[in-house]
């Protein structure tokens, strides 16, 4: 059972270390698109769907605007 819970608990930090990853990426766009990099550049660089890319350049207007 310790084992178990030991696992459960590298389980976690790893989904918590993906998360502030995925910030991490997130936030390097946000900048891209504040410079005034293309979508297409962005997607390639961090490799973010472009959905989510045209949904942070949204999140970026509005909290420039």
């Amino acid at each position: 059972e310790t084992l178990l819970n030991e696992v459960d608990g590298m389980t976690d930090l790893l989904y918590e270390k993906q998360g502030s990853y995925q910030q991490g990426k997130e936030d390097v766009a946000k900048a891209m698109l504040i410079e005034g990099d293309s979508v297409e550049k962005i997607v390639r660089v961090t490799k973010i769907s472009k959905d989510r890319i045209l949904e942070l350049q949204a999140i970026v207007s509005k909290a420039d605007g």
